[in-house]
């Protein structure tokens, strides 16, 4: 099984946490994502928000 990711943003802050099946999401750990000067990480994961943002359409 391919596990399943979960990014959550509030704002500026990101967690970010993985699960497959050895491992159920309410027992699988979120890691804060710091954006650092050289990282690629928070900033990819920013941008994947922003275009998904950007694409949506609001349905409520």
């Amino acid at each position: 099984m391919v596990p399943t990711w979960r990014v959550i943003r509030t704002d500026s802050i990101m967690f970010v946490g993985a699960f497959d099946a050895g491992r159920e999401g309410h027992e699988s750990a979120l890691y804060k994502v710091m954006e650092t000067p050289h990282g690629p990480l928070f900033r990819g994961f920013r941008r994947m928000f922003q275009t998904v943002i950007d694409g949506a359409e609001r349905v409520i």
